[in-house]
C-alpha cells in the first residue's frame, strides 16, 4: 500500500469483486442501547440533534469522510479520497420498527436494510437508528463495506463515535476542507515509485538464497495445502449462490460461562462456538432430511493478522483457515474434542499467511468471482472479533449489547460471527434469506449444543435471540 495516497490493498479489493447494481459486499453490526438519553419528551427521537453531535465526531476519522476512487490505467489500484459533497444526513438515517416492535419486527427491519446495497458514490457506511423498541430502547445498524476494514477494524473506526462515560464532552467544532483527488501524474508516479520499491525488495531477497529457499517452500506446501483443500468441502444444500435478501439471528451467552466450557474441555472459546455451529448445521442438514453421516463441512475461520488487535484502524489484515467441523458427532462434548485436536494441529499464522496470499492473487487476476460460483473448498463463514470489556456509550445512551452481520457472498449463504462486549458473547449468523427460511431449526440446534455443553461444566445457559428480555435455559 502506498504511504503517500491511502490506495485499497489486495485483501481490501477483493471485497469489491463481490459488488453489483443489487448489492454490496458490506458488514452490519446491529446495537441496542437506552432510549431515554436519544428521545424527547414525547418520546421521539431527537434526530437532528444526534446528527450535529455525531457529525462533530465523524471529523475525528477520515475514512467515514472518504469516497471510493478509481484512477485510469496505468496510475495503480483504487484508492480513497475525501468526498466533497460528504454530508452526514445522508449517513444518519431513521426508522421506524413495525408494531409490537419486538424481536420479530427489529430483525425482520434489520434484514431488508442489511439486503439494500450502499451508495457507491458516497462514503461506504450508514448509521440506521430504529425506534419502536416495545421496551422503550433505541436500535441502530453499522453498516460499513468490507473493503474499508476488517471487523476489528470496523471497531476502531466507529469506536470514535462511541465514549467510555455517559457524559463524555462532545468533541469541539472543527473546520474541515476536503482535499481534491490527486492527479493522474501523480498517480502515475506514484504507482511507479510502489513498484520500484516491491522490486527493489524482490532483488534484495535474492541475495539472501536461504532465506528466500525457505520462504518458496513454505509457500509451495501452503499452495499444495490449498489445492488438496480446495474439493473437500461437501455438497449440501447450505451452499448455492446467494441472493440479495437477508436474515441476522443471534445466540446470547455470557463470556465467563463460555470461558468456562471452553477451559473444562481444553479448548478455546471459538473451539466451542464451532462446536455449536457444527450442531446447529447437523440439526438443519437432519431437519432437510440430507445425510450427516460421514459429512464435515469445512469452515473457513478468519485469523487475524495483526501483532495486536489495536494494530492498524484501517484496511482488511485478516486471512483465513479451514477447519472441518464434524456432523456425524451427535453429542456436542465430543464434536468439540474432534474441532479442538484440530486447530491445535494448524499453524494459524502461517496458514493463514499464505492462503491470504493465494487469495490475494486470484482476486487481482480476475478470476475470484467465477471461482466464488464454483468453488467446494469452504461451506460457511465464521470470525471472531474481541470486542470492549466495559460498557460504552453513544451521546449518553448505554450501548446494551452488540450483534454483528458477517457478509455472505459466492455460493456462502451462512456467516457467523463472535463477538465479546462488556461481559456478554454473541454468536450471530446472517443468512440468505429466501434460501434459509427454516433458520430457526438451526438456530435451536445451536441451542440445544449449548445447553448440554453448559451442564456439562456444571453452569447455565443464557441464550435468547430478543434482544429486549433474557431467558433462561436449565
Amino acid at each position: 500500500m502506498s504511504a503517500r495516497y491511502h490506495r485499497l490493498s489486495p485483501a481490501d479489493r477483493l471485497h469489491l469483486v463481490f459488488d453489483d447494481a443489487r448489492r454490496t459486499s458490506h458488514v452490519g453490526a446491529l446495537l441496542v442501547l437506552e432510549g431515554s438519553p436519544l428521545l424527547d419528551a414525547a418520546g421521539h427521537l431527537r434526530l437532528e440533534e444526534v446528527r450535529g453531535r455525531l457529525g462533530r465526531r465523524v471529523r475525528r476519522v477520515p475514512s467515514l469522510r472518504q469516497v471510493l476512487y478509481r484512477p485510469g490505467p496505468l496510475q495503480g489500484p483504487p484508492l480513497w479520497v475525501d468526498d466533497a459533497a460528504f454530508a452526514v444526513e445522508r449517513h444518519i438515517l431513521p426508522a421506524e420498527i413495525p408494531a409490537p416492535g419486538g424481536e420479530e419486527q427489529l430483525l425482520r427491519l434489520v434484514g431488508k436494510l442489511l439486503s439494500k446495497p450502499l451508495d457507491r458514490t458516497r462514503p461506504l457506511w450508514e448509521l440506521w437508528l430504529l425506534t419502536g423498541l416495545e421496551s422503550g430502547r433505541i436500535a441502530a445498524l453499522v453498516k460499513l463495506h468490507h473493503a474499508i476494514g476488517d471487523g476489528q477494524a470496523a471497531l476502531r473506526i466507529f469506536g470514535a463515535l462511541f465514549d467510555l462515560e455517559p457524559d463524555a464532552a462532545d468533541p469541539e467544532e472543527e473546520p474541515w476542507t476536503p482535499e481534491p483527488p490527486p492527479g493522474r501524474w501523480q498517480l502515475f508516479v506514484d504507482h511507479f515509485a510502489t513498484r520500484w520499491a516491491g522490486l527493489v525488495r524482490a532483488v534484495k531477497r535474492l541475495a539472501h538464497p536461504a532465506a528466500l529457499a525457505r520462504s518458496a517452500r513454505a509457500t509451495g506446501r501452503t499452495l499444495a495445502r490449498t489445492v488438496r483443500e480446495s474439493g473437500r468441502a461437501p455438497r449440501t444444500s447450505l451452499n448455492a449462490p446467494v441472493g440479495v435478501s437477508r436474515r441476522l439471528a443471534v445466540l446470547r451467552m455470557e463470556l465467563a460461562e463460555a470461558k468456562e466450557v471452553a477451559h473444562a474441555r481444553g479448548a478455546k472459546i471459538n473451539d466451542v462456538m464451532l462446536a455449536l455451529i457444527a450442531g446447529g448445521a447437523r440439526a438443519l442438514l437432519l431437519h432437510r432430511g440430507e445425510p450427516v453421516e460421514g459429512v464435515a463441512l469445512m469452515a473457513s475461520v478468519a485469523v487475524s493478522l495483526r501483532p495486536t488487535p489495536e494494530a492498524g484502524d484501517i484496511g482488511n489484515q485478516v486471512a483465513i483457515i479451514l477447519v472441518p467441523l464434524p456432523l456425524d458427532v451427535p453429542e456436542p462434548g465430543a464434536c468439540l474434542e474432534a474441532i479442538t485436536a484440530s486447530t491445535r494441529a494448524m499453524k494459524k499464522r502461517e496458514l493463514a499467511t499464505g492462503a491470504g496470499q493465494f487469495i490475494s492473487w486470484v482476486s487481482m487476476s480476475g478470476l475470484m468471482r467465477l471461482l466464488a460460483r464454483w468453488q467446494h473448498t469452504m461451506n460457511i463463514f465464521e470470525s471472531d472479533v474481541v470486542g470492549p470489556p466495559v460498557p460504552l456509550y453513544l451521546l449518553g445512551a448505554r450501548i446494551l449489547e452488540v450483534t454483528v452481520a458477517n457478509n455472505i457472498a459466492g455460493t456462502i449463504g451462512l456467516s457467523f460471527a463472535i463477538l465479546s462486549y462488556a461481559g456478554g458473547l454473541n454468536l450471530s449468523v446472517c443468512a440468505d434469506a429466501e434460501r434459509f427460511p427454516d433458520l430457526d431449526v438451526l438456530m435451536e440446534g445451536m441451542e440445544r449444543s449449548w445447553a448440554r455443553l453448559t451442564r456439562s461444566a456444571g453452569g447455565r445457559v443464557l441464550a435468547c435471540r430478543d434482544p429486549t428480555r433474557t431467558a433462561r435455559w436449565e
